[in-house]
């Protein structure tokens, strides 16, 4: 029996970004059956969009359960067992970039099955190169902690990471954008220099690299959309 082939279809990253997805992405897409999303009907509408004349009712797309993602694993299993092409696609970017669709590409490399990540936009990667920051050395936090005494605690330990020279990349849910950077100003050293990207791919991108100090002269706003923050030299 055929191996199984599990894809990493990359999706947009601003509601705009149709023309960051590459011909191969839109193609392949063309062909699958089976996808792994965390949400089905958010996906069926980029697909629709991507491909307009794609048949959606020969499409099968498993949707992830919201609070257990590894709920689905038999399902996937199945799948790889039939030796199926199979699809992984996120809710923004690149797919198992923190994303749960890890989870899946593990279980395919137990399953020996090709896994082929198909090239894309990944908000993380493109605000590095961006940033002007060293990108050699770099590592990408994930959330900082919500309590107070936890995240002096964390961004305490980011800033020895950036004496290192090692670029500290992190993420904040949107309603909390504005709270993060209060802290931030607030414990950061004047000298060091924060990244600040949103809407990365979109119309209202935004990319600016500045010191502390120069950041709090600048007043700045943030949109309600997700942020990516990045510290470096």
């Amino acid at each position: 029996m055929k191996k199984a082939e599990v894809y990493l279809i990359p999706t947009i990253i601003a509601d705009d970004g149709y023309m960051h997805i590459p011909e191969f992405a839109i193609e392949k897409s063309k062909t699958l059956k089976y996808f792994i999303a965390e949400r089905a009907r958010t996906t069926r509408r980029y697909l629709k969009k991507l491909i307009p004349d794609l048949d959606l009712s020969k499409v099968e797309v498993i949707e992830m359960d919201k609070h257990d993602p590894t709920l689905i694993i038999p399902a996937f299993e199945k799948l790889l067992q039939q030796g199926k092409e199979i699809g992984i696609i996120s809710e923004s970017g690149m797919p198992a970039i923190a994303d749960p669709g890890s989870i899946f590409v593990a279980k395919a490399h137990e399953y020996n099955a090709r896994v082929v990540p198909v090239t894309g936009p990944s908000s993380i990667m493109l605000a590095l190169a961006a940033s002007g920051f060293n990108g050699q050395k770099f590592s990408f936090n994930g959330y900082l902690p919500v309590k107070d005494h936890e995240l002096k605690n964390k961004i305490s330990n980011l800033i020895k990471a950036v004496q290192r020279d090692e670029t500290q990349i992190f993420i904040e849910t949107p309603f909390r954008n504005r709270r993060m950077m209060d802290a931030l100003i607030k414990f950061l050293p004047n000298q060091l220099k924060l990244c600040i990207a949103y809407d990365i791919t979109g119309q209202s991108e935004f990319i600016k690299t500045k010191t502390i100090n120069d950041w709090k002269k600048s007043k700045i706003v943030l949109e309600k959309l997700p942020c990516i923050f990045l510290l470096g030299k």
